[in-house]
């Protein structure tokens, strides 16, 4: 069941994003990936300070943002996995006990630097920048959970 589970995470993923870029460095990518959500998951106090300087430069002076001026999302969530990484993306989910998100993170290279390009000011509220390129609330909830538990029951 979680073999089916993963299989439909990555097709979701991979439908979600448009890959035809050129091929990055995938372990580059993963090890900035994990620095960013270890910053998700383990950090305290204000994020968006140590989770900035992994926003694109160039992406920020494209838009003529201040990334000073904004916050940082991060959900803050209780654990992750890095599901697929390949051509410029990380593709994770992120969740806590009774939620969890695809979250897909785009790469650029500058300077010899990776880093992600942000979907760009949140919808939520206009004092953050989503620092991931694009996301799939809820992909699993409690119901979910309850109803897997129902399948297995009935058995």
């Amino acid at each position: 069941m979680k073999y089916i589970k993963s299989l439909l995470i990555l097709s979701i993923a991979l439908s979600f994003s448009k890959i035809f870029a050129d091929e990055l460095n995938t372990k580059k990518m993963e090890q900035l990936t994990k620095e960013i959500l270890d910053v998700f998951v383990n950090d305290v106090g204000e994020k968006s300070d140590r989770l900035r300087k992994y926003i694109s430069e160039e992406w920020l002076d494209k838009k003529k943002i201040n990334v000073k001026k904004y916050k940082i999302n991060n959900y803050g969530p209780e654990y992750y996995n890095i599901v697929y990484t390949g051509c410029d993306v990380c593709i994770t989910v992120i969740g806590g006990a009774s939620w969890a998100h695809l979250v897909v993170f785009k790469f650029t290279e500058e300077w010899g630097a990776y880093r992600v390009i942000p979907r760009g000011i949140s919808e939520a509220s206009s004092d953050y920048i989503d620092p991931w390129w694009s996301v799939k609330d809820y992909i699993c909830s409690d119901q979910d959970k309850i109803e897997d538990k129902d399948k297995d029951n009935d058995k």
